[in-house]
């Protein structure tokens, strides 16, 4: 499996963590049309995506409930 396979199949079990994919798009800090062409492979996810779920767990590993998104 390419690096980039790897990647996406990384961020694709992440999303399947959530209920919806728009409230995997809330927790991952990107709109649900993002999350829609990630699951179509329209587009692959950004290092960014990556990252942010990496943090994700961390938190939740050690307890901590991730913040609700800013709103302004």
């Amino acid at each position: 499996m390419s690096p980039e396979q790897e990647k996406r199949e990384y961020v694709l079990n992440a999303i399947a963590s959530y209920p919806s994919q728009a409230q995997a798009a809330i927790a991952l800090g990107t709109s649900p049309k993002v999350v829609s062409q990630w699951n179509t492979n329209k587009t692959q996810p950004r290092e960014l995506a990556v990252r942010v779920i990496q943090l994700l767990d961390v938190l939740k590993n050690a307890g901590i409930e991730a913040p609700p998104p800013l709103i302004f």
